[in-house]
């Protein structure tokens, strides 16, 4: 009969079984840590793709153009603004694209050009996007008329990537017949480049000058219809 284990004995040789699979076992689960990918959390997720989403609507970096064409540099603070250096170009039925009156947004008042410079009726401008708020109404000093942004400006989109402002005036027209004509009544009322300025949410009761500048055919361009000089401080 052999004599029994003491029972030191069997905890020695059980722990001299246990600590080397311990160890082996705290090796692995490392090793496993390192070599595979972290799971992302379902809110690491969601937040990336908002994050991706935003992305998506945010300005066109380098363009001056932002999100649903509301610009950086304007102050919502609900008061009129005055933008300064911009530049004035005019438009009409023979040199829009393609010739007509047909414009790119509907403000309410359907998809042709028009209007008469009042605050209930303005007259139409183009622009690039980005640059004036979709339908947004401005005052022009330089013609003393109200004008909204409805229509879009290949030349001003040129301009508004170096962030130039630029406003393109309708001039009017029915026809290309007197194209020659209509073109040089736009070249006339042409101001120099950044010599301008336009205000943004102008108050109602400014001056309105009600003159048409071209009447089409062979009549006289209204050049002494224009305002050169003027105080901004005056209109905001």
């Amino acid at each position: 009969m052999q004599p029994l284990e003491a029972p030191k004995s069997k905890w020695k040789r059980l722990l001299i079984i246990l600590i080397p699979s311990f160890i082996i076992l705290i090796a692995v689960v490392t090793c496993l840590g390192v070599l595979l990918p972290p799971r992302l959390h379902r809110g690491d997720t969601d937040r990336e793709s908002k994050t991706h989403q935003g992305d998506d609507s945010l300005p066109n970096q380098g363009n001056g153009q932002s999100d649903k064409g509301v610009n950086p540099t304007i102050p919502h603070d609900g008061q009129c603004h005055v933008v300064n250096k911009v530049s004035y170009t005019f438009y009409g039925y023979p040199d829009n694209d393609p010739p007509g009156s047909a414009i790119s947004e509907d403000c309410g008042r359907g998809t042709a050009a028009g209007g008469i410079g009042t605050f209930e009726n303005p007259l139409t401008f183009a622009t690039a996007p980005g640059e004036f708020e979709r339908c947004e109404l401005v005052y022009s000093p330089y013609i003393r008329k109200y004008l909204i942004n409805e229509d879009y400006c290949e030349s001003c989109t040129k301009h508004w990537k170096s962030h130039i402002w630029h406003v393109d005036v309708w001039l009017g027209g029915n026809s290309t017949t007197y194209a020659k004509e209509q073109l040089k009544c736009e070249a006339d009322l042409t101001p120099q480049e950044e010599s301008q300025i336009v205000i943004q949410r102008p108050s109602k009761n400014l001056p309105v000058d009600l003159t048409s500048f071209y009447l089409g055919g062979n009549t006289a361009c209204r050049l002494d219809h224009v305002y050169r000089d003027y105080d901004a401080k005056d209109y905001c």
